[in-house]
């Protein structure tokens, strides 16, 4: 058999001294050693899918500034729950503010709407509350507030501190309108029957710049309380007012006199008018004496012209008829004419018909019915208001004695007619007291009187025997006239009694004379100032 042949079993018969050629054969099956890798393949081709599959939103959110957040650290957070990571912190084109990118959860997709609110948590003390303490150790992250309604959208803007009224709290959002805030801040509490049930969420100016619109949010159940006549009025510090019963101090609490508060009730003589929906608004008053004052419409405005020193008499100071408030100075200016350098005060005074229940002549408009009053004597007249600071107010009052005058309607705001007031009165009295007295010729009248006691010591150089008899007869007559006016003035006589009581009252007149000359005298400014002046 040649060299390098097989056998008919297909062995190599070659020599046993030979060299066998190698033979490769073809196999059928594939080999146990591609599987591992194609496992792994797989493997890591379903691991990938499920990383995609289970990846959740992308969202962008802009900060003013990246302070205490870290790409890769950072968590975002809802309810101390992560949901999910800061991936990338980058700077804005024009550098005004960061551009945070987060990474969520799945879960979170469905809550990416329009409405929803992101902010970084931070350590916070404020007087109104504390918050994010644990970030001192664990360190700042996003905080999120989920909306459920909205458009959806992956870009938003983060707000600058944590929102005070998050859409898990239940409750209702009202609006307050006010001139003036007093004190109150975010998260500034709000009370009813001085327990809070609420804060105050946000503030700001409206479009006029006139006044200030408040937004508080009442926790449920407490917001069903709120009705249409429900007040709402501000508790920031101390309210304390004077009155014939004495002082009267209102606070609700420690905390409303350092970061201030808001209070809320419907009072007792008014009906409840029904409930009110989300977002109504009410008037914001400055202090709780002010809701039972009325809510007044523009009145009646008249302009008044005083020859007398106005001093203490401001803009909003009260005007008054016999006591009873019935408007208030909205103006008090100075006019001077400078050819004639004649001073002119006029004083713009507003009263309010409402304040006023007409009887009579219901046909009349308001201004009709006070030009029959003033035809009829009411006159406006300045009073001091207050001894302790001399404040002034304008007094309306019928004067029978004032002179005939009548609203003069030519210009634009009626001018109505006064008349001096009491220590003006009192003034003119003694300064026309003391013009006579300087008139009259006293001088002479010293020479008169000298002239006749030196008559009188000659007449009684003349007096003799002759003129006894009748001078006798003259005094038993003027005895018994004596013992006629004894009769009257005895002890238990009409007489005697209306004698002392005018004795008494004499008295009490010439003390009041000597204590307004002792007044003069030491405080003779007051003559203008009234008694503010004499109390200096």
């Amino acid at each position: 058999m040649a060299e390098g042949e097989r056998n008919s079993d297909g062995e190599n018969t070659a020599p046993s001294g030979g060299i066998r050629d190698a033979l490769v054969e073809q196999r059928s099956r594939p080999s146990l050693v591609w599987i591992i890798p194609i496992v792994a393949a797989l493997v890591g081709a379903w691991l990938t899918f499920h990383t995609f599959s289970q990846r959740g939103p992308a969202v962008t959110i802009s900060f003013e500034t990246a302070e205490g957040l870290e790409a890769g650290k950072t968590k975002v957070k809802y309810k101390d729950v992560e949901i999910g990571s800061v991936e990338s912190i980058e700077l804005s084109e024009d550098l005004s503010h960061v551009i945070v990118t987060a990474r969520l959860v799945k879960t979170a997709k469905g809550y990416l709407r329009e409405n929803t609110r992101f902010w970084v948590v931070r350590a916070h003390v404020s007087a109104g509350r504390v918050s994010g303490l644990s970030t001192l150790f664990s360190g700042a992250y996003i905080g999120v507030d989920p909306a459920f309604d909205g458009a959806k959208r992956n870009a938003f803007e983060g707000l600058n501190a944590a929102p005070v009224v998050t859409s898990d709290q239940a409750g209702s959002l009202f609006t307050l309108r006010s001139t003036e805030m007093r004190s109150v801040e975010i998260g500034s509490p709000v009370y009813f029957h001085a327990i809070k049930v609420g804060q105050v969420a946000s503030y700001e100016l409206d479009e006029s710049g006139q006044f200030v619109t408040v937004k508080v949010f009442v926790e449920a159940p407490h917001d069903k309380r709120i009705q249409r006549n429900t007040q709402f009025w501000n508790v920031s510090g101390v309210d304390m007012s004077l009155s014939a019963e004495g002082v009267e101090i209102d606070t609700v609490s420690l905390t409303s006199l350092l970061i201030g508060g808001i209070a809320f009730d419907t009072p007792s003589n008014l009906e409840p008018g029904g409930p009110v929906e989300e977002g109504t608004v009410f008037n914001l008053y400055k202090n709780r004496l002010a809701t039972r004052e009325p809510v007044l419409t523009k009145g009646n405005r008249f302009l008044l012209e005083f020859e007398q020193s106005v001093g203490g008499l401001v803009a909003g100071a009260p005007v008054q008829f016999r006591g009873i408030k019935i408007g208030e100075v909205l103006d008090v200016r100075l006019v001077m004419d400078v050819e004639t350098t004649t001073p002119r005060i006029p004083v713009l005074i507003e009263i309010h018909p409402e304040l006023i229940e007409f009887s009579g002549q219901e046909e009349n408009t308001p201004e009709e019915r006070f030009k029959i009053m003033v035809a009829r004597g009411m006159r406006a007249q300045l009073k001091t208001g207050n001894l302790l600071t001399g404040q002034l107010l304008v007094n309306l009052d019928f004067h029978p004695d004032a002179p005939p005058a009548e609203i003069l309607w030519s210009g634009s705001v009626p001018h109505m007619p006064t008349v001096p007031s009491p220590i003006e009165e009192l003034k003119a009295g003694l300064t026309q007291f003391v013009k006579r007295l300087s008139s009259m010729p006293l001088e002479q009248i010293g020479v008169n009187l000298n002239q006749m006691l030196k008559e009188l010591s000659t007449l009684s150089g003349t007096f003799n025997e002759e003129m006894v008899p009748s001078l006798i007869a003259t005094l038993k007559e003027a005895e018994s006239a004596l013992a006629s006016a004894d009769s009257l003035i005895a002890p238990g006589a009409q007489a005697s009694l209306e004698f002392k009581r005018l004795l008494f009252e004499l008295a009490d007149a010439a003390q009041a004379i000597r204590r307004l000359a002792e007044q003069l005298e030491q405080h003779p400014e007051s003559l203008i100032q009234g008694k503010k002046g004499a109390g200096r």
